[in-house]
């Protein structure tokens, strides 16, 4: 504890400049709102500056005092003043007293990459995550090639992930940049986030910040759910499918006052026996989810306080349909209790300096039935981040520091197929860090974010350096070029990470583990153009991820479910290339492919091709939308290359694939959306070709023999056919 102490405040001292020729300031209206963009200059000279998105600015002192400040911006009385010697500034504008009304026509993407950032990221929109009727985060991918999305089984309805060619579990999950879904909540996190809650989500490839944690391997996800003062004062939602599922929607903000707060609800609710492969199981589990979160926001030009609350309760019954010869139960429950909050403070004599704390509190409880095999999970958790932010010298370089502490505790139990004894297994994980990121920006070309994390781990009882570097160019307005570099750090929790191979006849056995490192390396190109006058955009990169210390989950033979760390080679690479392009008046095209590369060495030291992820896939979304937004149509393709499924005698025979690699496919959604004034009415659907995995559950017939090749876990494809959607959304701003 002691080094990471001495490393940290030798890190902070050594960039304790003072500015010497800058002056700060910022620029604000009478309701002391920022106003970005506004040009500063000093009177008969064309040193200039102009303000970011949080209004603040700086400007190269003029050569002699005393010299006048200029600020204008449209809309508002040109504001000057005259500067004796160098200060902090706070400039209030004040509007013209007539402005005349414009109409803009213009065109908001759904789907936006950044050429400004030094980090590679998209961000997808709630008109993206509308396209698709998303029912939660595992159903809001569907429009986009970056984030692949799968049945993990076929029996409990969990969907999974991969990022980069990689797992779900090396990708950190995050709400509002604190953790989100990790631990217990691994294996059935993604179905407790409704899509209506999310107003944005953040999609991170490659090294992210080191200010957000330590378990980013293959990239970040973060959403941002509604705040008080943007979300409807009333939305309400309700939705259901062809196949009986209910969903019912309502948020409620109240943003009169310094207070605003706002009220999730999310209902869901499907209790009807689907078997439509007539194998004896329910394609479907039966589900029922209560989930509710409250959020409070306080702000006023020096403070930012945010608290939220949560709960939720979810019920999934599946396994084989009533009166089965052989019953085989999954029954699995999940209750969660969370607190968060967030305290900024920002110093209003100096802007671009601020502090904040992050706090999280979660109690997760889990029990789940396969069969024989039965996991009891209970994971408690406290979060701490503590921020500071500066600049030295200048708003060009920034700096931020600060610490952070990981606690959970797990108690677990485990009875089934396992080699030795798991009953009331209690281990605290405890991680101490902190962390230093340094930004400099050199006028609008050049970006650069170098930080380090140094992070103590108490089971292992080493300290973890963990350096991240993003570079962005600019060699033209248009142009964006990046360049980064990291290291990761994870302790993995194997049971509730692979809850889907619990759904099989497998012996388990676990090893020694060690917490799992990887570096990883990426690339990116972003251009935007004009073509006959309308936009466009090309984004391209490459990353590859690899492992120094990976935990191998091994189902290379179909009597066995090992874990044990890596001794050999393991690693991912990814290639991705977009396209979008407005072919005419709102009719929008998006293309992507992508290719993956990702192997890894198993205990018979043979290097193999990671089972179950697919090595390309395309995509094809064509958007139509009549004026003012009237009717929207939306059309997406899918191409789901092939994937390689490992050895079982029972695969040539009941899927009919040959030398173990499953038949590529594609997928069709559909949705025709009426707007009416507070009003949308969407109706659409879902693998509309109906293409399904034969025998997505291999010996069905004999799922209690011990002595059987029973395996639900083997799924690369959809496991149910056709799905037709309706629904509604109705809005009081």
């Amino acid at each position: 504890m002691k080094k990471i102490i001495i490393i940290a405040i030798v890190f902070i001292a050594s960039f304790n400049t003072k500015a010497q020729n800058q002056i700060i300031g910022k620029v604000v209206d009478g309701s002391e709102l920022p106003i970005p963009g506004a040009n500063v200059h000093w009177e008969g000279t064309t040193i200039g500056s102009a303000t970011n998105g949080d209004g603040n600015f700086s400007i190269v002192e003029p050569t002699v005092f005393p010299a006048t400040i200029v600020v204008s911006f449209v809309g508002y009385q040109q504001y000057t003043q005259l500067i004796e010697a160098n200060t902090q500034l706070q400039i209030y504008l004040t509007p013209t007293l007539e402005l005349k009304e414009v109409k803009v026509k213009g065109k908001v993407n759904t789907t936006k990459f950044s050429t400004v950032n030094s980090i590679n990221m998209q961000t997808l929109s709630v008109g993206e995550l509308e396209k698709a009727a998303c029912c939660n985060l595992s159903e809001s991918f569907s429009t986009n090639a970056t984030v692949d999305v799968n049945f993990t089984d076929a029996v409990s309805g969990a969907k999974k992930i991969q990022m980069l060619g990689l797992d779900g579990a090396y990708t950190q999950i995050t709400q509002e940049n604190m953790p989100l879904i990790r631990g217990i909540s691994s294996a059935y996190g993604l179905s407790y986030v409704p899509g209506t809650w999310i107003e944005s989500i953040q999609i991170i490839k490659g090294s992210g910040s080191v200010v957000n944690g330590f378990e980013s391997f293959a990239g970040q996800i973060n959403l941002e759910y509604y705040k008080p003062e943007s979300a409807p004062k009333l939305f309400w939602n309700g939705y259901t499918n062809s196949e009986g599922k209910l969903e019912n929607n309502l948020l409620f903000a109240k943003k009169s006052g310094a207070w605003k707060s706002n009220l999730f609800t999310h209902v869901s609710y499907f209790d009807k026996e689907v078997d439509n492969n007539k194998d004896g199981f329910l394609d479907i589990p039966k589900v029922t989810q209560v989930n509710v979160l409250n959020r409070w926001e306080y702000k006023d030009n020096n403070y930012h306080i945010g608290f939220t609350a949560r709960g939720l309760v979810e019920d999934r019954l599946g396994g084989t349909i009533e009166n089965a010869l052989n019953p085989y139960d999954v029954n699995i429950h999940n209750d969660l209790l969370e607190f968060t909050s967030k305290t900024g403070a920002i110093q209003p004599n100096s802007p671009g300096k601020s502090a904040g704390l992050q706090t999280s509190f979660r109690r997760h409880n889990q029990t789940a039935i396969f069969g024989e095999n039965n996991y009891k999970g209970l994971q408690e958790s406290a979060y701490f981040n503590l921020i500071r932010q500066t600049y030295i010298g200048s708003t060009n370089h920034k700096l931020k520091y600060g610490t952070s502490y990981y606690a959970d505790k797990y108690t677990e139990s485990f009875s089934g197929n396992i080699d030795t004894a798991f009953t009331d297994n209690v281990r605290v994980d405890l991680m101490t860090g902190v962390f230093s990121e340094y930004s400099y920006k050199w006028g609008e070309s050049f970006n650069l974010t170098a930080g380090i994390r140094a992070d103590y781990y108490n089971n292992s009882e080493e300290i973890n350096y963990l350096p991240r570097l993003n570079m962005k160019y600019n060699p033209t307005e248009k142009m964006a070029i990046r360049f980064s570099a990291g290291k990761a750090f994870r302790v993995a929790n194997v049971f509730v990470e692979n809850a889907s191979f619990l759904a099989s006849n497998r012996e388990i056995s676990v090893g020694n583990l060690n917490p799992e490192i990887a570096w990883n390396y990426g690339a990116n190109i972003t251009y935007c153009f004009y073509l006959f006058g309308r936009e466009g955009t090309i984004n391209a990169d490459a990353y590859r991820t690899d492992f120094e210390n990976q935990i191998v989950v091994d189902i290379e033979n179909q009597n066995e479910l090992s874990f044990y760390n890596l001794e050999g080679v393991s690693y991912a690479t990814s290639m991705q290339l977009d396209l979008a392009y407005e072919l005419f008046d709102r009719f929008d095209i998006k293309m992507a492919y992508k290719i993956n590369d990702v192997k890894i060495t198993y205990d018979d030291e043979e290097i193999k091709e990671t089972p179950l992820s697919p090595k390309d896939r395309a995509l094809l979304n064509l958007a139509y939308a009549t004026n003012f937004d009237k009717w929207m149509f939306d059309v997406t393709a899918n191409y789901v290359g092939e994937s390689r499924i490992p050895n079982h005698n029972l695969i040539p025979v009941k899927v009919g694939v040959s030398d173990n690699f499953s038949d590529p496919f594609y997928l069709y959604n559909a949705q025709v959306t009426k707007k009416f004034r507070k009003f949308d009415v969407y109706v659409g659907g879902e693998n509309l070709l109906a293409y399904i995995q034969d025998n997505p559950i291999l010996d069905s017939e004999n799922p209690t023999s011990s002595s059987s090749a029973f395996d639900a876990s083997l799924i690369y494809a959809p496991i149910n056919g056709r799905m037709i959607y309706a629904g509604f959304r109705f809005k009081i701003k």
